[in-house]
């Protein structure tokens, strides 16, 4: 190799500390323009409120649309302000603060919160873990809310209705794994190389945030998020945590 050539590793890390100063700048883009958003959001919805209550001083062959018309802004309103947390989550999370965890404890704790629906669209919820798995490090919150809620809430959307979703755990001699894996109807072909890109989605309400939030949380604990594509079958998405960086926290 000429004594000029950078090595795969060199570019890697310049290539991660790019990406890094990236995101920090588009993190702190973020935290200016959420405080210049939720200001009038807060401002709209306080009004939303008043109206609300002076519904009874409305025509009353106007009060029903009216109040649908209200319950709609409503809505819009909520909406917006749950994109701007997503957002933020992507573009500036909080730091990692890794506990103990019982990883298979914490699939099972997840599951049960999305159990009623699950049964409200007669969706199966199964699980496959491994024993005595590796005790692993883990922001708890982050990892629960961020990462696995996320990924059921994405094989549930892709269910719809009827269907089986399992959950795997599964230690490798490198990895600790989690697999959420369903039954719907996959991943298109032409949309397997975008799915994880930030505001790509596939459903017509989506925000494209889900799984790029996902992924920036694995990463952030060292790991990496792929996707194991069944079109018209189903798909899986694997985490994997690297022991190495397990032990890093532990240090």
């Amino acid at each position: 190799m000429a004594s000029g050539a950078k090595s795969r590793k060199q570019i890697e890390r310049e290539t991660s500390a790019e990406q890094a100063s990236r995101l920090v700048y588009v993190g702190t883009l973020a935290s200016g323009l959420a405080h210049e958003i939720r200001s009038p959001l807060s401002a709209i919805k306080l009004n939303l409120e008043l109206l609300k209550e002076e519904l009874g001083g409305v025509p009353e062959e106007k009060r029903a649309e009216t109040g649908r018309r209200l319950a709609l802004i409503t809505r819009e309103v909520n909406g917006l302000d749950n994109l701007l947390t997503e957002f933020l989550t992507f573009a500036k999370p909080p730091r990692l603060e890794p506990l103990p965890t019982d990883l298979n404890q914490l699939l099972l704790d997840m599951a049960q919160f999305l159990q009623p629906a699950c049964e409200q669209r007669h969706i199966q919820m199964k699980t496959e873990f491994q024993k005595e798995l590796y005790p692993i490090m883990l922001d708890q919150r982050q990892f629960g809310r961020g990462v696995i809620l996320n990924l059921l809430t994405n094989a549930m959307e892709q269910i719809e209705q009827q269907g089986t979703i399992v959950l795997h755990t599964r230690e490798t001699p490198d990895h600790v794994e989690v697999a959420v894996e369903d039954n719907g109807g996959g991943v298109p072909k032409e949309h397997e190389a975008r799915i994880f890109e930030v505001f790509f989605s596939t459903k017509e309400h989506g925000s494209g945030l889900g799984l790029a939030i996902a992924r920036r949380i694995i990463q952030e604990h060292g790991g990496e998020l792929v996707l194991e594509n069944h079109p018209g079958h189903g798909a899986t998405f694997v985490v994997r945590l690297p022991k190495s960086k397990i032990l890093e926290f532990n240090e």
